[in-house]
């Protein structure tokens, strides 16, 4: 049984890391990343840090500022601060299943 649940996670994250995050999209190396973010003129000195969740999946830059990431309108790269993430909980206590 499945069920969809609206929660605040802010109170377990750093939101400004998630305004501040832009996703390269595409199974590519970490290389290709840096390419196509210098080829829409973000380089090296305007990234804090990259990072993805798997092997297989996007690369994510967090850049120095908000408006860096908020401004780029490229094919292929994702403002991650206006994506909504879905979370799978395992093992969730029954009474929370039943609202």
């Amino acid at each position: 049984m499945y069920r969809r649940f609206d929660v605040n996670l802010s109170p377990f994250l750093d939101t400004d890391i998630y305004e501040r995050t832009v996703r390269v999209e595409g199974r590519i190396s970490r290389e290709e990343a840096l390419k196509r973010l210098h080829h829409v003129g973000i380089t090296t000195r305007d990234i804090e840090g990259m990072y993805r969740e798997g092997e297989n999946s996007p690369w994510n830059a967090v850049l120095h500022s908000k408006d860096q990431a908020s401004n780029i309108t490229a094919e292929g790269i994702k403002y991650l601060a206006k994506m909504i993430i879905d979370l799978r909980v395992h093992w969730l206590p029954f009474i929370y299943t039943m609202t």
